[in-house]
């Protein structure tokens, strides 16, 4: 019986007709459309934390107060190395510092944006390390 149906699929797929071009074309669309999706997701978010953002403002200028922007960064070391202990240790050593920011600035970045990846020169000259210093922004908000 798996004879069988194994045969009946092997004839089909030889008799389909998707040609090889076709198969790739649409596993290229795929590709695109999966792309598309991500893009779009991440504009959701980003629109989702503007939302919340400005109700956070109107909260705070309807209390009679003058908004305080504070922006949330996360830096951390990456290390390039397959060492998960390197990997681990690296997360673990991770700071996060707040600050408040001018409004204009506070409208320029978005979560999840890479301020810097600058490489470290001292950990390769003294350790052999090739390594980069990461500040991430981590969160946003009004007060």
């Amino acid at each position: 019986m798996k004879k069988a149906l194994f045969i009946v699929a092997a004839m089909f797929l030889m008799t389909s007709c998707y040609t090889e071009d076709n198969l790739i074309s649409l596993t290229n669309e795929c590709h695109k459309l999966e792309n598309s999706k991500y893009e779009l997701t991440q504009q959701i978010s980003n629109l989702r934390a503007e939302v919340t953002s400005l109700r956070q403002e109107r909260n705070v200028l309807k209390s009679g107060r003058e908004p305080r922007y504070i922006v949330k960064f996360t830096i951390k070391q990456g290390t390039f190395t397959l060492d998960i202990f390197e990997h681990i240790k690296n997360d673990m050593n991770a700071i996060e510092v707040e600050f408040p920011v001018t409004k204009d600035f506070y409208n320029r970045v978005k979560v999840g944006q890479d301020m810097t990846d600058a490489f470290k020169w001292g950990s390769l000259v003294f350790n052999g390390d090739f390594s980069t210093l990461h500040m991430r922004v981590t969160g946003k908000r009004v007060e």
